[in-house]
């Protein structure tokens, strides 16, 4: 079995991250891809969220319910404090322990992953795959929704309705 781990903070989910998610499971033909919102990204410790983890967790499941593929995975926010890698993939990878795991990033994210947690570890129980990162930021709907302006053209299709 081919078993995506696509992590994040998903704060908030957006359209970026469901295409992206869409594309790593028709190009790396994945027969699942986990959604992992990190309860706290290690390199974003101390910044504040924009929504609290169960409409973070309510939007995902939202975000992502028309891919059967997908599935929303809580076990970070579930146990709470900073969220590593690491700790998913070696519970991820003793759950599944006959399934290739694919860990799918943004491409900013690369330069810096010799500093993730036991990194070296890491890169022996999964695959790294990077894409491109699209129009759509977190950042950017935050500011939009702080400055009362429109985010329809970044939220995913089925917020819409």
């Amino acid at each position: 079995m081919k078993l995506g781990i696509f992590g994040g903070s998903f704060n908030p989910v957006h359209a970026g991250h469901v295409g992206l998610a869409e594309r790593a499971i028709a190009e790396l033909g994945l027969d699942k891809l986990l959604a992992v919102p990190a309860a706290c990204n290690p390199f974003k410790a101390g910044q504040p969220g924009f929504f609290d983890d169960e409409t973070r967790l309510r939007l995902v499941r939202k975000a992502f319910a028309g891919n059967p593929k997908v599935v929303v995975d809580e076990r970070e926010i579930r146990k709470g404090g900073v969220s590593y890698a690491i700790d998913t993939v070696r519970e991820v990878k003793a759950e599944n322990p006959d399934a290739e795991l694919f860990f799918i990033i943004g491409e900013d994210s690369v330069a810096g992953l010799p500093k993730w947690k036991d990194y070296p570890e890491l890169v022996k129980l999964c695959r790294f795959v990077a894409y491109p990162r699209t129009r759509e930021s977190s950042t950017e709907i935050r500011r939009r929704l702080e400055a009362g302006e429109s985010v329809a053209d970044m939220i995913p299709e089925n917020f819409k309705e």
